[in-house]
């Protein structure tokens, strides 16, 4: 009776429990940095970050809590922007 037992949990322990341990560990290591990086870095590269200048601002004709304002960063016509600034920034600030 006690040979018998010691012999299943030895052999079937060690040997599944070596097997499902190793893979499991090496792809979540391997995994976890190459996903941390790469989303990072192209999220950051495909940011514009743009100044300008609010050229004019009327409140939004179908929508009370939005404005479309016209704003010069430097192309050669204003940018058109709907925003939802309405909400927090009375338009005289504008």
């Amino acid at each position: 009776g006690g040979e018998g037992g010691k012999g299943v949990s030895s052999e079937g322990g060690d040997m599944g429990g070596k097997k499902k341990e190793k893979p499991p560990k090496e792809k979540k290591e391997a995994a976890k940095p190459a996903e941390a990086a790469s989303p990072a870095q192209s999220e950051l590269s495909r940011m514009d970050f743009r100044v300008g200048h609010i050229v004019e601002a009327d409140k939004h004709p179908d929508a009370d809590n939005l404005y479309v304002e016209k704003i010069d960063v430097g192309d050669a016509a204003p940018r058109t922007v709907v925003s939802g600034l309405a909400n927090f920034i009375p338009l005289e600030e504008l």
